[in-house]
């Protein structure tokens, strides 16, 4: 039986944060609105931020909500850049 590696969970978040991150440049969206976009106070967004520059794992919101709203807000830059590459 192969054996599996844990998921890297901060790594994996890392990685979509980068993602949405590039995806928002062409866009122009400022940290502001990707803040807003992921539905973050700013307290939680100093905290997420920090993490992203090799900081601890914020407690909130949780990982896996996170991680769902990096899907989604990327989802719907994606989408708007394809539209207004059209």
């Amino acid at each position: 039986m192969a054996s599996c590696s844990p998921i890297d969970t901060a790594a994996v978040l890392r990685n979509q944060f980068r993602t949405l991150e590039l995806v928002s440049q062409p866009l122009m969206v400022d940290a502001d609105r990707q803040r807003r976009m992921l539905l973050l106070d700013r307290g939680d967004w100093v905290r997420w931020s920090n993490f992203r520059h090799n900081g601890a794992l914020p407690p909130h919101p949780d990982a896996s909500v996170m991680l769902r709203r990096l899907g989604t807000a990327t989802f719907r830059l994606a989408s708007l850049a394809e539209r207004s590459a059209d």
